[in-house]
This record gives structure tokens, C-alpha cells and sequence, in this order.
């Protein structure tokens, strides 16, 4: 309540803020019908099957405002897939459609076949001959529903491919539109032996998948009305143990099924969900004034998601953003050009032109998280128990600043090369780590072969790399280590540990740094090309920015060329094909909202009080109350080494909105302020609709009751916890074994106080829910709520103001005698 009396308080002054400054519209405008964070948004759908397949029940979690996401998709009642070792009967094969027709795609409309090119099964998992491709000849086996297409030269029918541009492919299995590498099909959905089962399915738009053009702006009425983009489909077939031609899959030669679903007969038992995207194209209205804002990536995905309903509403402008670095933020804000920019630091003096004032305001909380897709692999002498659990998504994870500096420092063998010399006595990945291990029990008796050595970075320079960098260099177990001290030496090493060194070519690293180095130049030779060696950058290369490692993540592609193609002109490296599903390890750098949009869990990681946190909203809003001004007052700088900060999820992020007022024009200052009077506001409400805060990907309202686990204060572009694909967010969803109670707070195992990473506290489980006292603990370190809701407000009234004060006069002497006034009061109300 005292927030929204805050919040309506200073909304009036913003308003009379806004009308003193300039004529026109007032800021603002209403909000959209489907903008508000309700279930009924997302539209989950529950599917049934029939006949024999009644009791199967699939349901999407997710069907409309979709975007480039993953989206969760479950079923109950399946008959478990046969054998826990292959794929030879009773499983599901997914896809996604085109298609006008309002029943459903035809099977040439769907994208699927693409994972033929690495032959049939899943990894080590064998499959039936054909059962992931688009074949359609498969030898004496027949099916009497099928009209067979024209056979290729080689005399083998396929099902062709049409695309939604007109072209037609009739043969092979991939095509110009899709292939190994990029297509989104599932071709095997393992059947838990409950009935259960559960994957996390990439929902592409024109954009990723040409050839079916979801979301494409005009086509259909709602596309049209500029609501809804291209409508597609996801198309789930399950196989049971009857083949094409009614004999029984133990009654083939191979022991499997072998035929395609797109085939006629086991099409007939698809079940079909229509899937519903944003418009992709122009969204706004032609010949709207434009103003251009640019930044950086942690305020990425809520501009975005506010950029269709700005030009919409109020003046009606076009805000335009380019993503680029925090150092290029900071440069533009000296020149002048664009006139608002986003970035995590403010700009030093010596980057302003003499005189300029800039003024800040922060617009997102989010939090930066190593994002996990990681799937149980059972080791060779593992117990019947885990092995039972194969393929299944594990879903805790927790890193301390020693484990994230072996992770980044390639020092772990799978993270550089089992030649190197440099790591030749190093463990080879995280799941041989005893450190991890004793961290993570659950990841006893697993193996992940060569995987889990590193985690998909980003090359761009980034003040949240330094963010990283400073929590590694302020725990003294990891400086140690970074030092040239073995994990099982030293003040901070446990003898039970593996001995580790760090990579010698990292030893000493002076940080913080604002990028992550690759740093060992080993390659390694082979005899029949002497002259094209295979480096450690060809098995773990760079990603172009944070959204690209999450969706590779999501999607279980390590991005790495290490197959040696001869046959190309010249010959070269070509990129390997993504991890299949079930055999999934994958680790990335990326902020919360595009790890949770990908599909990624957060993992939880251990401030400088000894707590493992998640970024769950209570974490970020302990974290920003940690928080200290920095050399420009105005703006705080975040303090991962606070050893004060029990709550404090340790890499939390503030991004502020940049300014110098006097570079600007009336209609410009006009323009700025009616966008972060939106985001201040109406953009704050949780939803998949655009022009909200997409739930999906983890943000949370900035006005929601901190201690509620459901949202909090400013946390604008990131906050609450999220089961990745199922659309919730709302700061408390299970994080791991421990769950993320009290909104990720001091969830998992604790330190002994302020003890470094190195020493864990002894016997702590690694089950335990956070105590009633580690509750009550995080609830008093986060800022009371009329800090967060009104002095934030206040905040964008002094930006504001100030963007037109050129040309209005020094507005700002008059309004905050009331605003204090009024804060003073809320204070009183609150007793603080």
C-alpha cells in the first residue's frame, strides 16, 4: 500500500514535471488489453491422444507471445520409452509446422530431419534407420497409408520440405531452410518409467527458421491488426511399439522402429498445439519520429520487450537501441549522440567534454549467472538408482569463486586440451573435481565425458565481466589459487582435493578485468596437416555476446570446430553438431533474463558471506542493498567482496539510463522522458505481452513487495527465479535440491561466515532448505520498500527534469522540498 501511494504521489509530479516542460500528450498511455502477467497470457495447452495413446496428456507451457525462447513442454501418461540405454520404442518425436490450414500443418510443412546428418539416435542412444529423418523408403518395411512421392535418382522417397517462401525441396533430409545445425527438432523425448517426461523445446521465428516464417509480420489478420505475427505449430508424434505396417518393433531385424513420423500412418497419431508469436517486422507506425538509444546487453531484452508498446502510446515515438559495450556507452554519452544511453559505470571526467553534466538513473536491476543445462549421465560403475535417472535435467548447481576461476582460466583439461601440457595434471572437468563434487553430491557416481571443462563466454568488453572478474579476485581461496597455489595447498586448499593448478599462462592475472581472456596458445599438430593445427579457440571459441552463449547453451552447442572437413575448398575445421538431447552438459556467462528465456538454470554461488544465492528477486534486492556510491554519487557500484551481505546474490547488476541534459532539444527531452516514465511504470508489469516484463525470462515487477519472493522495487530487467520454459517467475521456484526459498537467499549449503571459498563449512547439507533464521536474515537485509519503490521514482524525476532544462528552467529546486517532504513521511509510516 505505501508503495503504490508512493508511486501514485510521484507519478503526479512526473506528470506535472512532463506538462511544465513541454506541450503535447500527456506521457503515458493505456495499457495494453494483454499486457497484464496473468497464466492466461502464456495460454499453456494440455493435449490428448486417443485410442491407445488416451492416457498420454502433452501440455506446452507456453503457446502465445512467443518469441526466440524455450518453452517447456510435458506429458503424463506416456508407456515408458523401451530399453534406458537406446531409443527402439515408445518415445516422442517433436517439431515445429507452418501452416494457414486452422486444423493443423501437413507433414511437409514441419521442419524435421536435419539430425539425420549425424545418423539415427541420440549420441551413444541407438535409434530405428530412419526414424529422425524425412525418408520414406525403408526397404521391405511398407506403409499401406502412404502415397509415395516420386523417388529421387537414387530411387528413395522423401517427404518433401515446403517452405513458407514457395520453394520446395523433394529429397534428402536437409535442405537450404534447415540442417544438424540449426534445425529445433526433438527427434527422441525419452518416456520416464512413471509415464512422465519433460524437454525444453526452442521456439523459432522467421528469423532462426526461414523456411516456416513464425511470426512474420502480415500474415493474417492478426498479423494485420500488427497484434500477432505468422501463426506456426509444435507437432508432437509418439511412436508406441506397433510399426507403419502394424508388426510389433521386436519383429524388425534391428530390434526398432524404423520409420519416419512424417510417414502417414504414424502422422495420423500427431497431436497439434498452435503456437502464437509477437509480430517480428514493423511494429510501429510508419513515419513516427524516431529516437535512438544505445547500451548495454543487461538492458537488452526489457527494451525490447517495451519498444513495440512505446510507439504505440503517448507521443507515439520510435526508440531505436543499439547494443554495444559499456566503454561505447560511455564514449556516446560524451559526444552528445545518441541522447540517452545505458550502461553499468558511469563515465569518468576525462571521457566528458569540459562542462557536461551527465545525469543517471537507474532503470533494470538484473543479476549476471553462470546459466546450466546439464543432464544426468551415469558413470560406468554407477549405482542402478542413478542410472535409473539418465538423461533427466539436474537441477541445482552451485560454484564458488575458486570453481568459476578454474572455469576461466582453462584450467580444467575438457576446457582446453587433453594435450596441453599446461593442464596435464588437472582434473579434466568439473564433474571430476573432488572440490565440486564435495560441493554437489548429487554429481557423484556422473560422468560427462568431455564436457563441463569451461563455460560459453562472451567476447565483447563488459563492465559485468568485470563484475565477475572482482567476485573471483575479492575471495581469497580463488586469489590464492590464481596465485600459483594448488587447490589441496596453501592457507585456503583442502587435502581432499585433486591438487589443481591453475593454467600457468593465467598465473598472477591482475584483476578486474573487463573481458574473459583465452590466453593459452596450445595447438594441437597432426601429421597428415602439418599446416592446419587444432588450437584451443577452435574447441572453445568466443560467442558473440551473452544472448548467443545462453541460446547455445539452451540448445546444448558448444559452438566448437573440431571435425576435420576435407573436402572443402580449402579444407577446414567444420562445426561439430550439438550435444543430443539427454547427453546435455553445458554452462554459460549470460544475465538472467536471457539465461531463463533459453531454457538455463541459474546457478547458485557463494557471496563473500559464505552463502550460496541464487538470482532469485530477494538476492538481487539484498544486492543492491549492498550496494555503495561510487566516485559519481549518483551511482552505486556493486560490492561482491561485502562480507556483511548474507543475502546478497554477489553478481548483482544495476543498469542506469544516461544523459547530459543541456545536449538536448525540447521535443528530444519530451521524447526521453515519456520512455523512462514507461519503464518506470507501466513497463514494470509482469507478462509475455510486449510492452511488459517478460515473466519468461525472469524479470520481476518494480513494484512488488520485496519480501514477497514474487518480484521487487527496480528489479526491471531481471529478478525472479524462473523453471526455465515454463513461463513463472516469481522468485522462489526450486533452484537445485535446496529450492529457492525466501527468494534464493542463503538457498544451499553456507560458509563458515565470511570464510573464503575454499572452506566449506563441514557436514552442511547440501538438501537443507534456508532455516526460518536464514529467512528472517535475508528479509532484514533488503531495502525497505519505500526506498525501493519511491526513492527510485525520485530518481527519474531528477533525470527528468533535467532533460529539458535547457529549456524549462530549474524545475527541480521547486518539486523536491515536497518530494522529501513526502519520503519523510513514508519513512515515519514504515518506522525507519
Amino acid at each position: 500500500m505505501k508503495i503504490a501511494r508512493a508511486r501514485r504521489a510521484l507519478s503526479v509530479l512526473v506528470v506535472a514535471l512532463c506538462c511544465a516542460l513541454g506541450s503535447g500528450a500527456l506521457i503515458g498511455g493505456a495499457v495494453p488489453a494483454d499486457a497484464a502477467g496473468t497464466p492466461a497470457d502464456r495460454s499453456p495447452v494440455t493435449v490428448s491422444g486417443t485410442g491407445d495413446l488416451a492416457d498420454l496428456k502433452v501440455t506446452v507451457a507456453q503457446t502465445r507471445h512467443l518469441v526466440n525462447e524455450v518453452v517447456k513442454v510435458s506429458w503424463t501418461g506416456g508407456a515408458p520409452t523401451r530399453s534406458d540405454t537406446s531409443y527402439a520404442a515408445d518415445y516422442l518425436q517433436i517439431m515445429q509446422c507452418w501452416g494457414d490450414d486452422p486444423s493443423g500443418p501437413d507433414p511437409e510443412q514441419c521442419q524435421f530431419g536435419g539430425s539425420a546428418a549425424l545418423g539415427p539416435g541420440a549420441g551413444n542412444q541407438a535409434a530405428g534407420a530412419y526414424t529422425n529423418g524425412r525418408q520414406l523408403s525403408y526397404g521391405q518395411l511398407r506403409d499401406p497409408k502412404q502415397e509415395m512421392p516420386p523417388p529421387s535418382p537414387t530411387g528413395i522417397s522423401y517427404v518433401a520440405f515446403h517452405s513458407v517462401t514457395g520453394q520446395i525441396t523433394r529429397t534428402g533430409n536437409s535442405n537450404d531452410f534447415f540442417d544438424s545445425n540449426t534445425t529445433n527438432e526433438v527427434p527422441y523425448a525419452r518416456t520416464n518409467p512413471d509415464g512422465t517426461g519433460e524437454v525444453y523445446f526452442e521456439a523459432q521465428t522467421a528469423v532462426e527458421a526461414p523456411g516456416l516464417g513464425c511470426g512474420e509480420a502480415g500474415a493474417g489478420d492478426k498479423a494485420q491488426a500488427g497484434t500477432e505475427g505468422r501463426l506456426c505449430w509444435l507437432v508432437v508424434v509418439p511412436r508406441g511399439t506397433a510399426e507403419v505396417d502394424g508388426s510389433a518393433y521386436t519383429a524388425r531385424p534391428s530390434g526398432f522402429l524404423e520409420s519416419s513420423p512424417l510417414s502417414a500412418t504414424n502422422w495420423e497419431r500427431r497431436l497439434v498445439v498452435p503456437l502464437h508469436f509477437e509480430p517480428i517486422g514493423q511494429f510501429c507506425p510508419i513515419g513516427a519520429d524516431e529516437r535512438p538509444t544505445l547500451g548495454n546487453e543487461m538492458i537488452a531484452e526489457a527494451v525490447s520487450r517495451w519498444q513495440p508498446a512505446l510507439c504505440r502510446t503517448g507521443g507515439r515515438s520510435i526508440f531505436g537501441y543499439a547494443q554495444v559495450t559499456d566503454d561505447t556507452a560511455r564514449a556516446k554519452l560524451g559526444s552528445g549522440t545518441p541522447g540517452l544511453v545505458f550502461l553499468g559505470r558511469p563515465a569518468a571526467a576525462d571521457q566528458l567534454p569540459a562542462g557536461a553534466e551527465p545525469v543517471y538513473a537507474p532503470v533494470a536491476l538484473s543479476g549476471l549467472t553462470i546459466g546450466f543445462l546439464i543432464e544426468s549421465q551415469s558413470s560406468f560403475s554407477a549405482p542402478e538408482d542413478v542410472r535409473a535417472r539418465d538423461g533427466r535435467r539436474l537441477t541445482g548447481l552451485k560454484l564458488n569463486q575458486r570453481l568459476m576461476a578454474k572455469l576461466l582460466t582453462e584450467s580444467y583439461r575438457d576446457g582446453n586440451s587433453r594435450f596441453a601440457p599446461s593442464v596435464e595434471n588437472n582434473p579434466f572437468n568439473l564433474g571430476h573435481d573432488p572440490e565440486f563434487v564435495a560441493l554437489n553430491p548429487e554429481y557423484a557416481d556422473l560422468d560427462f565425458g568431455g564436457k563441463l571443462g569451461d563455460a560459453l563466454v562472451p567476447e565483447a568488453l563488459a563492465d559485468t565481466a568485470r563484475l565477475l572478474w572482482s567476485w573471483v579476485d575479492a575471495d581469497p581461496a580463488a586469489r590464492e589459487f590464481l596465485d600459483g597455489t594448488p587447490d589441496d595447498e596453501g592457507r585456503y586448499g583442502d587435502p581432499g582435493n585433486a591438487g589443481m593448478k591453475v593454467n600457468p599462462h593465467y598465473r598472477e592475472l591482475d584483476l578486474p578485468l573487463d573481458h574473459f581472456p583465452k590466453s593459452d596458445p596450445f595447438c594441437q599438430q597432426f601429421e597428415d596437416r602439418p599446416d592446419n593445427p587444432l588450437c584451443v579457440q577452435d574447441k572453445h571459441p568466443y560467442t558473440s555476446d551473452m544472448h548467443g552463449a545462453a541460446r547455445a547453451a539452451g540448445r546444448g552447442d558448444p559452438l566448437s570446430r573440431t571435425t576435420w572437413d576435407s573436402t572443402t575448398n580449402p579444407p577446414a575445421y567444420k562445426k561439430d553438431p550439438a550435444q543430443p538431447a539427454g547427453q546435455r552438459a553445458m554452462l554459460a556467462v549470460a544475465d538472467t533474463a536471457t539465461a531463463l528465456r533459453f531454457g538455463l538454470i541459474p546457478a547458485q554461488l557463494r557471496n563473500a558471506a559464505g552463502k550460496y544465492v541464487a538470482p532469485a528477486t530477494a538476492g538481487l534486492l539484498a544486492g543492491q542493498a549492498a550496494m555503495r556510491p561510487g566516485e559519481v554519487k549518483d551511482v552505486l557500484e556493486p560490492a561482491p567482496g561485502d562480507r556483511t551481505a548474507k543475502a546478497a546474490y554477489p553478481l548483482t547488476s544495476l543498469v542506469y539510463a544516461a544523459t547530459v541534459p543541456a545536449g538536448l532539444t525540447k521535443a528530444e527531452g519530451k521524447d526521453y522522458a515519456e520512455f523512462l516514465t514507461y519503464a518506470a511504470g507501466t513497463g514494470q508489469q509482469p507478462g509475455v505481452a510486449a510492452g511488459t516484463i517478460a515473466a519468461r525470462a525472469g524479470k520481476a515487477p518494480a513494484d512488488a513487495d520485496p519480501g514477497s519472493g514474487t518480484g521487487g522495487p527496480g528489479a526491471a530487467a531481471g529478478g525472479g527465479t524462473a523453471d526455465p520454459g515454463s513461463g513463472t517467475a516469481d522468485g522462489g521456484t526450486s533452484l537445485g535440491a535446496t529450492g529457492g526459498a525466501a527468494g534464493g537467499a542463503a538457498a544451499g549449503a553456507d560458509g563458515a561466515g565470511a570464510a573464503p571459498s575454499g572452506s566449506p563449512k563441514p557436514g552442511a547439507s547440501p538438501s537443507a532448505p534456508p532455516s526460518k533464521a536464514a529467512a528472517a536474515e535475508a528479509e532484514a537485509a533488503l531495502t525497505p520498500p519505500w526506498v525501493l519503490g519511491a526513492v527510485r521514482n525520485v530518481v527519474l524525476i531528477v533525470l527528468v527534469a533535467g532533460l529539458a532544462a535547457a529549456v524549462a528552467g530549474p524545475l527541480l529546486p521547486r518539486v523536491a522540498p515536497v518530494v522529501a517532504a513526502r519520503l519523510r513521511a513514508l519513512r515515519r509510516e514504515d518506522g525507519t
